[in-house]
């Protein structure tokens, strides 16, 4: 009598599986890790951790990543290998090139005190590359746009980096950024609704808004009052006695215990 075996799933099955939970299980993990360096007391952090969580994990970095990955799962998978592609390329671009680049941002007006702009101006060209209603538009659109979010990117990393010579800060921020971009693009693209570009158009609009809103607010120059600061009440030249502290030749004849005043004071 001969034993059947039970049928196995076939790997083409396993295959798509693996792949529509790999960027929900890679956004997991990288939730996790996030919070167990943020766990640690503040005190105990080091220079590594500090920035991971302050800089490469502030919103201003988070947005247009994810913003970047959300329009790679809209265009065809050719055309996102190609925005990735040049996305790290960007990347290279601001981390060799970084002098030219941050020469050419220090042009804009009070640019080197936020950052050169860097997340404005990456937040604005990943909007605007959500936000295009034409697909063949947005797809070769979005190749400018992940190149330029790449530069932008190593910018931020290149003038945020406390310790100006330690390589594992840099290659943090890139690992942070791939994986931002990897989780949401793969996502979206695993759990795909015909009806995505919708809300994928309001998230691009509100990127330009946020974009246009930090960047202007960073343009105008701080307003001086116009009145003085308040000084500090000048001493007075002169202190009057209190009433109890009077100097002996002053004190009421009529208190009881009251002084003898001086000879030249009596009266006749």
């Amino acid at each position: 009598m001969s034993q059947h075996s039970q049928p196995h799933e076939p790997p083409s099955d396993v295959l798509a599986a693996a792949s529509k939970w790999s960027g929900p299980a890679l956004m997991a993990l990288g939730l996790l890790a996030a919070a167990a360096i943020a766990l640690p007391p503040a005190a105990g952090r080091s220079t590594l951790v500090w920035w991971i969580l302050s800089s490469a994990l502030a919103p201003e970095r988070i947005l247009p990543l994810v913003g970047l990955g959300v329009a790679l799962a809209l265009v065809d998978r050719r055309y996102s290998l190609g925005a990735l592609a040049l996305f790290g390329g960007g990347l290279a671009v601001g981390f060799f090139r970084k002098d030219w680049l941050l020469s050419v941002l220090e042009a804009i007006p009070r640019a080197t005190s936020h950052h050169f702009l860097t997340g404005p101006i990456s937040t604005v060209i990943v909007g605007v590359a959500l936000v295009l209603p034409a697909a063949r538009l947005r797809s070769w659109f979005l190749l400018i746009a992940a190149a330029v979010a790449g530069s932008m990117l190593a910018a931020a990393i290149e003038v945020s980096d406390p310790s100006l010579h330690d390589i594992a800060i840099p290659l943090a921020g890139v690992v942070v950024a791939f994986w931002i971009v990897a989780a949401v693009s793969l996502t979206v693209r695993a759990f795909w609704r015909i009806w995505f570009p919708i809300p994928a158009r309001i998230l691009g609009s509100w990127l330009i808004a946020i974009g246009l809103l930090y960047g202007g607010a960073s343009l105008i120059p701080k307003q001086k009052s116009a009145f003085p600061p308040p000084t500090e009440p000048t001493p007075d030249t002169f202190r009057f006695p209190e009433p109890d502290r009077l100097s002996p030749e002053l004190e009421p004849q009529d208190r009881p215990g009251a002084r003898i005043p001086p000879d030249g004071l009596q009266q006749p």
